[in-house]
């Protein structure tokens, strides 16, 4: 452990999902490093979370196209130089996250080597880190801390909601559902070859009530998710109820109240690993070891796998999702609520 001051800037711009798998990053340096400054950079609403991490100490908004922008390249350039860093962490590895480290001058940047490090960014660092391309996302992001001499333990992440929201939050479910520990599900996902029927959704929430006794909240976010949630309340016959609209910290707060979370590869299910709820998720053109939920008490279910570039996987159909039956998801959860029953017996 050192005591040496040092200002170190992450890069982590987006998604949702990949901020929050970079929050244990920042809690690492901070157990090994306690009076390093922790500055990160981000262009999405990740954001709302990154200000209640203790770990980081102040946020940068990044425009998502500012590389695009020269009077937003300039005024970005101007903001990273205004305090000087010591060093760059850029888990994200593409253009637009290695350009932050290069236009602020830090001596030390550090990314991913190929083939995790793309575009420009294993030229634009000074340092490029090999990585097993079979590692999680998580466990890979902590190769970037060993030139740092870090070696960080068990994962953490550290979210300080506060506590009205958190109360907030134990209300709501409590009065929406009646029940203060349903299964919440979230339909939506970033790739629409991500998503899972939402008629299967709704066929799960009806069968969590007539077999289980169990209530089905359906968090969701825009409208797209909107609609998709009250598919799923159509198809459930009321089984399935949709929450109120939240932030991210009102999300995380939520999803501390559930037996457990049902979702395809998406933000909202890094959230509730990162809250410490278990999750059930549903994979198809992405693979669960690399970027599902971290640690042994989840269950990730995979019926047919989709090799190809991330542009393939991005733009195809959600044929390896579809694969997925109602079947196979209510015996993942019947595995997982045994397992809960087990722990509380």
């Amino acid at each position: 452990m050192s005591d040496k001051p040092y200002r170190i800037l992450i890069s982590r711009l987006s998604a949702i999902g990949d901020c929050i798998a970079t929050l244990p990053m920042a809690a690492a340096i901070k157990a090994a490093m306690p009076n390093a400054t922790i500055t990160w950079a981000v262009s999405c609403a990740a954001r709302q979370l990154l200000e209640i991490c203790p770990d980081v100490d102040r946020v940068i908004s990044v425009p998502k196209r500012y590389l695009r922008t020269p009077s937003d390249l300039m005024a970005m350039r101007r903001q990273l130089r205004q305090q000087p860093f010591d060093c760059v962490l850029d888990p994200q590895s593409l253009t637009k996250s290695a350009a932050l480290g290069w236009m602020s001058n830090a001596p030390l940047r550090i990314g991913f080597a190929k083939p995790r490090g793309r575009e420009l960014a294993p030229w634009m660092n000074t340092v490029s880190v090999d990585s097993d391309p079979d590692l999680h996302v998580i466990d890979a992001q902590a190769e970037l801390l060993r030139p740092l001499d870090i070696v960080p333990g068990k994962p953490q992440f550290n979210l300080n909601i506060p506590d009205d929201v958190s109360r907030w939050a134990k209300q709501h479910v409590t009065e929406t559902v009646g029940d203060p520990n349903p299964v919440i599900m979230n339909p939506g996902a970033g790739w629409d070859s991500k998503m899972w029927p939402a008629e299967r959704f709704g066929q799960v929430a009806a069968w969590l009530r007539n077999e289980h006794k169990i209530p089905t909240l359906i968090v969701w976010a825009g409208q797209r998710e909107r609609e998709l949630a009250e598919q799923i309340r159509q198809v459930s016959d009321g089984a399935a109820v949709l929450a109120a609209d939240t932030s991210l910290v009102q999300l995380a707060a939520v999803l501390k109240h559930t037996k457990l979370f049902l979702s395809s590869d998406t933000g909202p299910m890094h959230l509730a690993v990162a809250v410490g709820t278990r999750c059930v998720t549903l994979h198809g053109p992405t693979r669960p070891e690399l970027s599902g939920p971290y640690g042994p008490e989840h269950l990730s279910i995979q019926k047919a796998r989709f090799d190809g570039t991330s542009r393939q996987r991005r733009s195809a159909d959600n044929w390896s999702m579809r694969a997925i039956e109602v079947v196979d998801v209510c015996a993942g959860l019947t595995q997982m609520l045994s397992r809960s029953s087990r722990v509380a017996a």
